[in-house]
């Protein structure tokens, strides 16, 4: 905790006999973060994969080729298989499964692209049924040009200005207006341009068929039905080889998947014509379990070797090392960046900071055991990977956003407790006065007591701020030496220390026009260490960092946003609550006093209202809690940019030994 996990270099060396033994007993382990070889030289080259790398490679792509052509997805909880009975089937399973898949696979989309096609048509034909027409008759002539379209002017009176030698046929489709029009072809040209200039035109394509517009789509339908049916057996025999190959299917997956790591992992050793090497990294309380199992599957005929010179910090792969409450709040660590190897891990200090914060923003008990109870349910339905620690974190967030509930006394912006506010008694759903717990008397009005909390605020931000500059100054004095820890964080913490102790007594003077505290012993010390933290800052890092001076302001006026957040979301939960029941659900403080169809439109409303704010007071808090880690409390000690550790191996869930 605090400190990533410590890790040993190690080299292991061989005869290429037992290559296959040592990467069989690395990747049970699932221990060794291996160190690509990439400088090669006359004695060494790169290795190359394991005889069955090209086969393996090969029905590991078929197999995924059928898995998505069939949409089979893992399970939480599968019966595991046995990999030597996997491998006797492999071939002849994989042979069958894609030529029965892909056969299947082909002919449903031949089919779909029928139906659609056949689909097509029947709309292309159902503008005509409005005309006396067969569909022959559009077409064939040689000194008569034929139009279709729709068209919402009277055709026939323009057309009578241009000529009156012409045949035209009218009737109505979805409303709008159809027509055939036949004229000589010599008249062509006008009558196109009479169309074009016409806006509520639009030309209709007669499909080249035989017969009455109703016969040719009943046929039609005859058609699309059939190769409907032919889709859903097909479909549904797809659906059958899915529920019979699936287990083996996602098995089979993990195990090519396994056997082909295996045999590529050579591409990242040194190899001689009769000898390989490995350079890695393990954990440090790990290397005796991997010395024992190495030596019994080799017949103690590998050299291991620590390597303990030459080894720079950027290179050692980082394996974060936390409690169990605070392994998910890793998620947050790496999606910033991971650190480096002496660097501090926060994650132990946002396992408290984030939840905190977020509970003080949202702060509401209905609200916070909604969000409790959906992280709850996301951690069942996702055993592992970012969504369950993600989950997690949320679940936290949600018990801490209903404990601070408790303490502010509201539950869906209503109030829980009796309590005065601006001398008039208000009411909560308990009818009870709130407890005294520590000598805090519950709850505290957050409108009511905005000064106190906002001064609760800016004091959170310091303690924040000061924590991230005294890992800034331990990281600094690992690596630099004491003189520039000072220098670089040291200076800070003085001004910082020192500037709060001078507001804290100037504010009072300035706000009540009393004389300067200029004698009071605190205004002293304040300003005795915000002068000699500006010395040494100057004196490490120049005058140019003068100007940095206002972000540390800045910085803890950001912690106000704790408060302002709270604050909007218990303001649109009051709006919501005052309009839903002072308009529809209880008027004039008579319930359902204007019907029951209003006080119904209120609960909706009620509904409506709450559901908007709870999904900003998810998000938002979140947000901000995360802004305050990031950039108000990382950027005081956190740089990042370690290697992530990777180890060989593989976390078997359908498979085993």
């Amino acid at each position: 905790m605090l400190k990533p996990t410590k890790m040993t270099r190690v080299v292991i060396a061989g005869t290429k006999d037992l290559m296959e033994p040592v990467i069989s007993t690395f990747h049970n382990l699932n221990i060794l973060h291996i160190t690509d070889f990439l400088e090669e030289n006359e004695t060494f080259k790169i290795g190359k994969p394991l005889k069955p790398a090209s086969k393996m490679s090969e029905y590991l792509l078929s197999l995924r080729a059928i898995t998505n052509q069939l949409g089979v997805k893992g399970k939480e909880s599968q019966l595991s298989s046995k990999s030597g009975e996997l491998q006797s089937r492999m071939d002849e399973k994989i042979s069958t499964l894609q030529k029965e898949v892909s056969s299947r696979f082909d002919e449903i989309r031949n089919l779909e692209f029928k139906i659609k096609e056949k689909e097509d048509i029947v709309s292309s034909i159902k503008p005509f049924f409005g005309l006396p027409l067969s569909l022959e008759s559009y077409s064939g002539y040689g000194s008569i040009k034929v139009y279709t379209g729709f068209i919402d002017t009277d055709l026939e009176l323009q057309l009578s200005k241009i000529t009156s030698k012409f045949e035209l046929f009218t009737g109505e489709h979805e409303k709008r207006k159809v027509f055939a029009l036949f004229i000589p072809a010599v008249l062509a040209d006008e009558v196109q341009k009479l169309l074009q200039d016409e806006r509520s035109y639009s030309e209709l394509k007669v499909p080249q068929l035989i017969g009455n517009p109703p016969i040719v789509l009943d046929g039609l339908s005859r058609e699309i039905s059939d190769l409907k049916q032919k889709y859903a057996q097909t479909k549904a025999e797809l659906d059958n080889i899915k529920n019979e190959y699936s287990e083996f299917i996602i098995a089979a997956d993990e195990y090519l998947s396994i056997e082909t790591q295996k045999a590529e992992v050579p591409l990242r050793f040194a190899t001689s014509p009769n000898a390989f090497i490995i350079d890695g990294w393990i954990p440090s309380l790990k290397y005796d379990e991997m010395e024992k199992e190495l030596q019994k599957n080799t017949g103690g005929l590998v050299h291991l070797e620590k390597i303990e010179e030459d080894i720079k910090e950027e290179d050692i792969p980082v394996e974060l090392e936390n409690p169990s409450l605070a392994k998910p709040f890793e998620l947050l660590i790496n999606t910033f960046a991971t650190p480096k190897y002496g660097e501090i891990d926060p994650a132990a200090v946002l396992f408290i900071t984030f939840p905190l914060f977020y509970g003080i923003m949202l702060g509401d008990v209905g609200y916070g055991i909604i969000v409790a109870a959906m992280a709850y349910f996301i951690k069942n339905k996702f055993k592992t990977g970012g969504l369950n620690s993600l989950a997690l974190i949320l679940f936290l967030s949600g018990v801490l956003s209903t404990i601070f509930g408790f303490i502010f006394g509201e539950f869906f912006g209503f109030p829980i407790f009796n309590m005065e506010v601006r001398g008039e008694m208000e009411y909560g759903l308990l009818g009870i006065a709130g407890p005294v717990i520590a000598g805090l008397h519950i709850p505290v009005h957050r409108f009511g007591e905005v000064q106190s909390l906002l001064l609760l605020t800016f004091a959170i931000g310091i303690m924040h701020i000061l924590l991230g500059l005294t890992l800034g100054f331990r990281n600094h004095l690992i690596e630099h030496g004491l003189k520039h820890a000072i220098f670089a964080k040291g200076s800070w913490m003085m001004i910082l220390i020192g500037g709060v102790l001078l507001i804290a007594k100037l504010m009072p003077a300035l706000t009540s026009k009393l004389p300067m505290p200029t004698g009071d012993p605190v205004f002293i010390v304040g300003g005795v260490l915000a002068i000699a933290g500006l010395i040494l800052l100057i004196a490490g890092e120049g005058f140019i960092s003068i100007l940095e001076i206002p972000t540390i302001l800045s910085n803890v006026l950001s912690y106000s946003r704790l408060l302002a957040i709270g604050l909007s979301s218990a303001g649109i939960a009051l709006v919501v609550n005052t309009l839903s029941m002072n308009l529809f659900i209880r008027p004039n403080g008579v319930l359902m006093g204007k019907g029951i169809v209003l006080a119904l439109a209120g609960v909706v409303v009620l509904f409506i209202g709450h559901l908007i704010n709870l999904l900003l007071g998810i998000l938002g808090p979140g947000i901000h809690s995360l802004r305050l880690q990031y950039v108000e409390f990382f950027t005081k000690f956190y740089e990042g940019g370690g290697k992530k550790y990777v180890p060989f191996g593989y976390k078997r869930k359908y498979t085993e030994e």
